[in-house]
């Protein structure tokens, strides 16, 4: 692990610092987007869900394009590979969702909703608030859809908005993913990275077990 981690905990946090500000006010733009999937889910539907799909598509090929091959290919090496991917999972949620039409929004509050819509607030605020409780710079905060542990959250929430077991095989890379981020996070001792991963890991086991159940 220590091989794919060529750099200190400081470096690491310091890099985002260096990305939000590259990269304003993408971030502002990122939970506009965020609202709108709360507008998608009020509609329900296959149109919605095509939006859906392009917004969750826009956050994995801007995470994958601005920071993965942008930002962090400075530090690690394999970035540029994990930006590939970042970008192919974007593609791959757009086809799904849009040219197939595979992203049926679900109609109505259900708990799978309810779940997702929490997933979403928590992928907004949980990384800024343990950064400020933890009294870190608030500007090196991963802000939500343009930081790679975020956008796997909102893709895992956004599964938990559609109708189905169709699209659980979407859940591979944020899974992957997630326990590559959450094993490097541990390994650095940084802690307020830990959550964010190993919610994705938690929402995703538990999405996949209550839909193979039906």
């Amino acid at each position: 692990m220590d091989r794919l981690i060529p750099f200190s905990p400081d470096v690491y946090v310091g890099m985002f610092a260096r990305y939000n500000a590259a990269t304003w006010p993408a971030s502002v733009t990122a939970v506009f987007l965020g609202a709108l999937i709360l507008v998608c889910v009020r509609r329900g539907g296959a149109d919605a869900g095509r939006t859906l799909a392009l917004i969750v598509a826009a956050f994995w090929i801007w995470t994958g394009w601005a920071f993965q091959i942008g930002q962090y290919s400075n530090l690690n090496w394999a970035a540029d590979p994990f930006g590939w991917l970042f970008i192919m999972q974007g593609g791959l949620t757009a086809f799904w969702g849009t040219a197939l039409g595979r992203f049926d929004v679900a109609a109505g509050r259900t708990r799978s909703v309810e779940i997702g819509i929490v997933l979403l607030f928590l992928a907004l605020v949980l990384h800024p608030a343990l950064t400020f409780f933890m009294q870190m710079p608030i500007e090196t905060a991963h802000g939500f859809g343009t930081a790679p542990a975020t956008t796997a959250l909102i893709a895992v929430a956004a599964l938990y908005l559609v109708y189905g077991r169709a699209s659980l095989w979407l859940l591979t890379w944020p899974v992957l993913w997630s326990a590559w981020d959450l094993a490097s996070a541990w390994t650095m001792a940084l802690w307020r990275d830990v959550p964010l991963p190993a919610l994705t890991l938690f929402a995703a086991t538990y999405l996949i077990a209550v839909r193979v159940r039906r």
